[in-house]
């Protein structure tokens, strides 16, 4: 005999499937059609229902990993992730992971406003753009620049430059990661550059709130 345990979805999902057009069905019926044969005996008959059992655990199988499927799915999608941050005050220049700590949105929680740190909360495509406005000196030493990079997981993946041009500029960079549940994104001054004394906070222009900003958000 066969012993199989069933929850109550699951029996009434067989109930259901007694009366469609189900492929584990006409098991069933041949071996009701056997029993009632006096040529065959139970021994016989026994392989209609083997071949039923195993139809029916392929089906439940099948079933199951369309649900997991969908569960991701359905995760992934209503999960939302968004964050946009920057320095209240200027921030000075210097190599080492850069903090905006003045955090304007964080939906989903991902980005710590203390550690400049964002940690993927689920799987998936994510956007990241960092821009930075500050002034620049008209001359630096051979090839210096300030160089910031966007980092994965304390690797590069995505960086600007900025170099002495004698104005105030405002410059960005913006990079799509495909990221793990738990990889981890920040930025990271690499190189100060001569001249380059400050990242420029909070702005007084007219429409612009902040010089400077970091955000990112997940697509899918």
């Amino acid at each position: 005999m066969f012993q199989i345990t069933f929850s109550l979805s699951t029996c009434l999902s067989l109930i259901a499937m007694a009366w469609c057009s189900c492929p584990c069905k006409k098991n069933i019926e041949y071996y009701n059609i056997c029993m009632k044969s006096a040529q065959n005996s139970n021994n016989a008959c026994g392989l209609h229902l083997t071949e039923y059992d195993t139809c029916l655990k392929e089906r439940f199988t099948h079933l199951e990993s369309k649900v997991e499927s969908l569960e991701h799915s359905l995760n992934r999608t209503t999960h939302h992730v968004s964050f946009m941050a920057a320095p209240a005050t200027n921030v000075k220049t210097v190599v080492g992971t850069l903090v905006f700590g003045n955090v304007l949105t964080n939906k989903g929680g991902a980005y710590n406003g203390k550690t400049g740190m964002f940690t993927a909360p689920v799987t998936g495509t994510y956007f990241f753009m960092v821009t930075i406005g500050l002034p620049v000196p008209s001359t630096s030493k051979g090839s210096d620049y300030l160089r910031i990079h966007i980092m994965k997981n304390g690797k590069i993946s995505s960086y600007l430059f900025i170099g002495p041009e004698g104005l105030w500029i405002k410059r960005s960079e913006n990079t799509l990661l495909e990221l793990s549940k738990g990889d981890k994104v920040n930025l990271f001054i690499k190189t100060t550059g001569s001249g380059f004394h400050y990242i420029a906070g909070k702005d007084s222009y007219p429409g612009s709130t902040y010089h400077s900003h970091f955000s990112g958000f997940l697509i899918n």
